[in-house]
This record gives structure tokens, sequence and C-alpha cells, in this order.
């Protein structure tokens, strides 16, 4: 896939030993010599890459990128500088650049960088922030990969009963917690259960998936929902947990009473099913958990259905 890169170089003689590297990438390459010429661009089209010469004066050139990645939508932009030999800096907090490479090192080192500045912008995007676990495009590519392959597996979908109203009582920190607990504890449960070929990530909100052996999975969860009922106590206030539940009020603007948190799962496997795209596997797993959380007594249920 074709990238954007900006690339804001003053030096004539820098400029031709990076158009000569740059020369064989297949990336969209645009020059410039002041940064100020280049914002548009960045602003306009937010480009995966830009290196900045920051060899003789770098500060202007320094503190515009600065603000840039103080934006949270620049997140995903690369920066690399591109400083003096003898470059020496503590205070990385005014200089937020992703990489740096010395000017006396650009024909060993520059491409190097940029590959891993790349790779390394990619893990932290697959990657929930709240939780540390995979993200939804890894999952997808990880059920993908399993279908793919042939692997005999079961997909469960988890996600929490009355959390919203729970976030809106005690607020997004004590809710963030929540969701991090229940991240470590499917998590611990299932590499304690299956070490091996299992999988846990992070959909987003309070929705979570795991993968593993068909046989294992049932315990597994019945194991998650008796723990995740123990530890959630601890979150409510205790006058709360004495009524039994909480008041709160919903979409309507009507004051409501929610139950205790809860954890609802919905479980399918291809055991005894076809499925040769992720999204209708985790569309199955979807409908099996909205089927759990009607139920009273058992909060999971699983797809026993066979293909004919």
């Amino acid at each position: 896939m074709s990238r954007k890169i900006i690339v804001i170089l003053k030096n004539k003689e820098i400029k031709k030993v990076v158009e000569k590297i740059f020369f064989p990438l297949p990336d969209e390459i645009y020059y410039f010599q002041d940064i100020n010429e280049a914002l548009q661009i960045i602003y306009d089209e937010i480009p995966d890459l830009v290196v900045i010469e920051a060899v003789n004066d770098p500060k202007i050139e320094i503190s515009i990128i600065n603000n840039l990645k103080d934006d949270p939508i620049f997140v995903s932009m690369n920066v690399i500088a591109i400083v003096p030999p003898d470059f020496y800096i503590e205070d990385w907090q005014n200089f937020l650049v992703d990489d740096y490479i010395r000017v006396d090192n650009l024909k060993i080192d520059l491409i190097m960088r940029i590959k891993l500045c790349f790779e390394r912008i990619e893990k932290v995007i697959a990657t929930n922030p709240l939780t540390k676990l995979p993200g939804n495009l890894v999952i997808q590519k990880e059920i993908q990969k399993r279908l793919n392959r042939g692997d005999v597996f079961a997909l469960a979908y988890a996600d929490l009963d009355n959390f919203k109203p729970f976030n809106d009582k005690y607020g997004f920190s004590r809710g963030d917690e929540v969701i991090k607990l229940l991240g470590r504890l499917i998590l611990n449960i299932v590499r304690a259960e299956q070490p091996n070929g299992s999988f846990v990530g992070h959909i987003g909100g309070d929705d979570f998936i795991y993968i593993m052996d068909p046989e294992k999975i049932e315990e597994t969860t019945q194991k998650i929902i008796e723990i995740f009922d123990s530890v959630v106590k601890n979150f409510y206030d205790e006058e709360d947990l004495k009524k039994g539940y909480i008041e709160s009020v919903d979409r309507e603007g009507k004051t409501r009473f929610y139950p205790i948190m809860t954890i609802s799962v919905g479980i399918t496997s291809n055991k005894y099913r076809n499925f040769r795209h992720f999204s209708e596997m985790a569309e199955v797993a979807s409908t099996m958990k909205s089927i759990a959380k009607k139920q009273k007594e058992k909060r999971y249920a699983i797809d026993r259905r066979r293909s004919i």
C-alpha cells in the first residue's frame, strides 16, 4: 500500500542524499524547503510520515511539529528528525518526534528507521489502549486466519450487562477500571485453561472475544462469569451493594433502577457448522450473546446448530 511521506529539507546536499535513498520507494513523496509550505497538505491529508531536517536551527520547525503532535488527530503521523552528528537531548517533552537519525548515518539507517516507525505505529493502533489487548483489526485477522487454515475452534463474544448506568453514576474512570479488570480476568482464565492456541481480544468498550478449543470453552466461560460476579462488587459503593441496585437516569431522562453488573457470553464454533468469513462467525456469536442476556438462570448461550 502506498503511503504519503512529507520531506522537509533546507540543505540541498542533504536533499540529494535523501532523494537518492527514497527513489526506489513506491510511496507518494512530497518535498518542501520550509515546514510552513508543507502545513496545508499535512492538515488536509495527514501524511503517514514527516521527515524533517533539524540540523542547523531546529527550534522553529520543531516547535511547529510539537504543536501538531499535541493534537490527537496527528497521533498516527510518524515524525523522524534529521539531526546533527553530535545531537543529544534529555528533554524529550519539548522534542515531540517519534525517532531521530544523525545526518552522517542517513545512507545506512534512514530506510530502516522508517520501516521501524511504521511497524511501531501499526502495533499501537492494533492494540486497545485501555486493556493492551489485541484490537478489532487483529481479532478479524485471527478469526479469518483460523478459518482459512481449517482449524476447529470456538468463538466467545462477551459483554457487560448494565455497564452504561454504572458508568453514568460512578464516572468514566471507575468504568475504565471495570473494563481493565474484565480484560485481565478473561485473559488470565483463558490462558490458565488453555495455555496454547487460545486468543483474547478487546473489540472496544465492554466487548471482548476469546477463542478456545470447543471442548474447553463452556467450562472456562462458567469460571469467567463466576469470578466476575465475585469481584465486580468491589467497584460499587457499600450502600448500593446493600440495596442490590443503583439508580441512574435513562436516555429518556427517567430515573431507573439497575441491578449489579453481570457478564453475558455468546458462543459458537465451526466444529459442526461451516463459516467462511470471520463476520459470519462473529455475527452468530453476537446473536447468541443477545440470547444469553434474555436468560434468567444461565448467562451464556451456545450455538449448537449444525450445517446440513
